[in-house]
């Protein structure tokens, strides 16, 4: 899957391509506006690839509102799918634990772009960082101060496996754990190598696990999932 469909990426009105060739993001020429999507003029007519850079600029001049959540994903800027209530609840639930956990070990952040280079910058649910002796004010975190990060997925999590998850991979990332709300799973990856995880394990309703990223500590699937009534 190497580009997203004209659905998943962001699309542009006039008035936005003008704003970015007037902030000089654009260039005069060599790109078209086409239905949403701004294209080099190369005769192949792909879709423009953002640097990370653009990405934040774009968010400065108020062309990406803070009430839209994007990420940036091979140069492409692509809409996060809405998520429902149950989604919010677990994200809210594992923030929760998290920053617990975290307390005194470790950095949480919660919905926060991870600049991983110039042209990715995807947006986990949440992510704990190593500590840092200014909280990354003298620079950005990258994937190598990630120590976990975590995908809460519904409707998209064909893009998390797929997409999102071997990303997450090639970074070293050690730990990632992917929330499938349709089955009430969390999946577990670990160790990764050569561009993949190579221990990756299911834990479902009752179930718990030890994670390496959080010293060892023992999860339980309420802790994720909450005691609801599959609980």
């Amino acid at each position: 899957m190497d580009t997203y469909t004209q659905e998943s990426r962001r699309q542009f009105n006039v008035d936005e391509y003008y704003r970015l060739a007037e902030i000089g993001i654009l260039p005069v020429r060599g790109v078209e506006l086409v239905d949403g999507d701004i294209l080099e003029m190369n005769g192949r007519g792909t879709p423009r690839r953002w640097t990370y850079d653009e990405y934040v600029r774009m968010g400065e001049a108020g062309i990406l509102s803070g009430e839209e959540r994007t990420e940036l994903i091979r140069g492409e800027v692509v809409c996060i799918t809405p998520v429902g209530h149950r989604h919010i609840y677990v994200v809210d639930l594992l923030t929760e634990r998290l920053a617990e956990w975290c307390r005194g070990r470790a950095l949480l952040r919660v919905q926060r772009p991870l600049k991983f280079n110039d042209l990715e910058a995807p947006q986990p649910d949440l992510c704990v960082l190593r500590l840092h002796e200014d909280r990354y004010l003298s620079r950005e975190a990258g994937p190598w101060d990630a120590l976990l990060v975590v995908e809460v997925s519904d409707s998209s999590l064909p893009r998390d496996r797929e997409v999102k998850g071997p990303m997450y991979a090639r970074a070293a990332i050690p730990e990632f754990w992917l929330v499938d709300l349709s089955r009430d799973v969390v999946i577990v990856h670990e160790e990764p190598a050569g561009g993949e995880y190579t221990v990756v394990r299911e834990y479902g309703i009752g179930d718990s696990w030890s994670s390496p990223a959080l010293g060892g500590r023992q999860i339980r699937s309420v802790d994720v999932f909450g005691p609801g009534p599959a609980a």
